[in-house]
C-alpha cells in the first residue's frame, strides 16, 4: 500500500503547472499521481501565502486516463467533478471527460459511459458537443448496443448538432462490421455524408470486401483515388485482405506491388493478411518469398504469422522449409507456442515421420510449454498423435517414453491410443509394459474394450511357459 500522502510538507515557491504535469507523468503509481496533484492544488490554495497553481487540462486527462487504465473508474469519475472547480471554463474539462468516456468504453461499460455523458450538464456544468456525442456513440457502437446508438443520434439531431463525419464514421463502422445489417443500409450512410474522410471510405471498402462484393469495393477504391483523398496502408491492406479472402491471390499480389509504387509501406497486417491468403490458397512458397521480403525489410514477423506460415507449409507437405522457418523464428528471440509447435508435429506425423515429431514433441516438453485450461484438449490432441504414429512405424521404445511423459504431465491418453500402444506393446511380446498401460487405464477408469483385454491374453498365452504352466494345473484339477 503506497503511503496515504507520499508529497513533501512544503511546496517550492516556483511550483508550475508543467512542473506538476512532470511529475504527475512520472510518478508510476495511479494512486500516488493523484496524491501528489491533490497535495498541489490544495497547496495552491490554503497556504498562508498562497502558490497560484492551475493544473492544465491536460494533466487532469492524463491523470484521469492512468486511473481508468488501472481500474480506479470511480477515482477518475471523482477528481473530473472535483476538477471542475480548478478552471474558468467549464469548456477546459471537455478533453478529460472525452478521455473517461473512452476509458468506460475499453473496460466494456457502454452504459457507464452513458450515465456519464447524461449527467454531464447537471454535475460538471459541461454541455454537450458534437465531439462527445461522438465518443458516446463510439462506445455504444464499440459494445453492439445500436438501438441506444440510434436513440442518441436522434437527440443529437434534435439539439441542434449536425453529425460530423466522425459521427457517421462511427454508425457506418457499426453497419460494416454487423453480418446480420444489410451492407446498402452502410452504403446509404456513406453517401450522407457530405465530406468522407480516408476514414469513411476504408470503413464502407471493407465493409464490402466482408461481404465478398470486391467489385463495388474497388469502385469505391477508385472514387477516392478519383477525390484526392489519398489511400492510407489500411485502405490497401482491407483490399488485399478481400481478394485474399475470395482467392484471387494475383489480384492481391498486383494491389501490394501498386501499394510499393505509390510509395505506401506495408505493415505487419498487410504482410500477414496476404500470407495467410497464399497459404491457404495452397501457394505457400509464394507467401514464404514474402515472409523473405518482409524480413529483409525489418518488419520482423510476429508468433501468428510465422504459425500461418508452417501450418502453410506443412499442409503442401513442405516439412523441411517448415523446420527452417522455425528455427529462423527461434533466432530472431520469438518463442513457438503449443499450436505452432503442434503444426508442425501433426505435419510430420502425416508424413511418416513419427521419430522426428516426437523429438520435437520433447523440444516443447524442455522448453516449458505446459498445458494449461485453454490449451488442454490440443496437447493432449498433440501427444495422442505422436503415440499413434510410433505405434504404427514399430518405434515401441520411443512410443513408451512418450507415454510415461505425457503420464507424468497428467495428459490424458484417448482409448483407442491406450489400445493401439497395449495392441503393439503385446505383439513384440512386451507384457509387462502392455500390462503395465492396461492398469493405468483401469486408474483413469477408462475401462478396456474386449479386445484389448484379447490381445494381452493372447499374448501371455503364447508363451510356452504359461502354457505348460495352465495344462498342469488344469490337469491337477482333473485328477482329483
Amino acid at each position: 500500500m503506497p503511503p496515504a500522502n507520499p508529497t513533501p510538507n512544503k511546496w517550492p515557491k516556483n511550483l508550475t503547472s508543467d512542473h506538476l504535469h512532470r511529475l504527475v507523468r512520472a510518478e508510476r503509481n495511479p494512486r500516488r499521481a493523484l496524491a501528489l496533484f491533490d497535495a498541489a492544488t490544495a497547496a495552491s490554495t490554503s497556504a498562508p501565502d498562497p502558490i497560484t497553481i492551475t493544473p492544465s487540462p491536460d494533466t487532469v486527462s492524463l491523470l484521469t486516463s492512468r486511473l481508468a487504465s488501472a481500474g480506479h473508474l470511480p477515482l477518475a469519475a471523482s477528481l473530473l467533478s472535483r476538477s471542475r472547480g480548478l478552471f474558468p471554463s467549464a469548456a477546459a474539462l471537455e478533453g478529460p471527460f472525452l478521455t473517461l468516456i473512452r476509458a468506460f468504453s475499453r473496460t466494456h461499460r457502454p452504459l457507464a459511459a452513458l450515465h456519464l455523458f447524461r449527467s454531464a450538464p447537471s454535475d460538471l456544468a459541461l454541455p454537450h458537443s458534437a465531439r462527445s456525442y461522438t465518443a458516446v456513440l463510439a462506445a455504444l457502437v464499440a459494445h453492439s448496443q445500436l438501438h441506444l446508438a440510434r436513440s442518441l443520434l436522434a437527440d443529437m439531431r434534435a439539439a441542434g448538432f449536425a453529425p460530423t463525419a466522425a459521427t457517421y464514421n462511427v454508425l457506418l463502422k457499426a453497419h460494416c462490421s454487423d453480418a446480420a445489417t444489410p451492407i446498402e443500409d452502410a452504403l446509404r450512410i456513406f453517401r450522407n455524408i457530405r465530406k468522407p474522410d480516408a476514414c469513411s471510405y476504408n470503413t464502407i471498402i471493407d465493409g464490402l470486401c466482408r461481404r465478398g462484393r470486391l467489385a463495388e469495393a474497388l469502385e469505391v477504391f477508385s472514387e477516392m483515388v478519383g477525390k484526392c483523398i489519398a489511400p492510407t496502408v489500411v485502405t490497401y491492406t482491407t483490399v488485399i485482405h478481400g481478394f485474399a479472402r475470395e482467392g484471387c491471390f494475383d489480384d492481391a499480389l498486383k494491389v501490394f506491388d501498386e501499394m510499393g509504387r505509390r510509395g505506401i509501406s506495408p505493415n505487419l497486417v498487410t504482410y500477414s493478411s496476404l500470407i495467410d491468403g497464399l497459404c491457404k490458397g495452397g501457394r505457400a512458397l509464394s507467401a514464404l518469398e514474402l515472409l523473405d521480403r518482409m524480413i529483409k525489410e525489418k518488419k520482423l514477423p510476429n508468433t501468428i504469422t510465422y504459425s500461418l506460415m508452417i501450418d502453410g507449409l506443412c499442409k503442401e507437405h513442405r516439412l523441411s522449409e517448415a523446420m527452417e522457418v522455425l528455427d529462423r523464428m527461434r533466432l530472431q528471440g520469438r518463442k513457438p507456442d503449443a499450436g505452432l509447435f503442434g503444426k508442425l508435429i501433426v505435419g510430420l506425423c502425416d508424413a511418416g515421420r513419427a521419430v522426428e515429431a516426437a523429438n520435437y514433441l520433447d523440444e516443447m516438453v524442455l522448453s516449458g510449454i505446459e498445458p494449461n485450461r485453454v490449451t488442454w484438449g490440443l496437447h493432449a490432441k498433440i501427444n495422442n498423435t505422436v503415440l499413434t504414429a510410433l505405434c504404427t512405424k514399430g518405434e515401441l521404445v520411443r512410443a513408451f517414453q512418450v507415454y510415461q511423459s505425457t503420464r507424468t504431465r497428467s495428459i490424458s491418453t484417448e482409448p483407442t491410443t491406450f489400445h493401439l500402444l497395449v495392441e503393439s506393446l503385446s505383439k513384440k511380446n512386451n507384457l509387462e509394459k502392455a500390462a503395465h498401460v492396461v492398469l493405468d487405464m483401469l486408474s483413469e477408469r477408462c475401462i478396456p474394450e474386449r479386445e484389448t483385454w484379447d490381445v494381452v491374453i493372447s499374448g501371455y498365452w503364447g508363451k510356452k511357459e504359461v502354457r505348460q504352466e495352465a495344462e498342469e494345473i488344469w490337469n491337477q484339477l482333473t485328477v482329483s
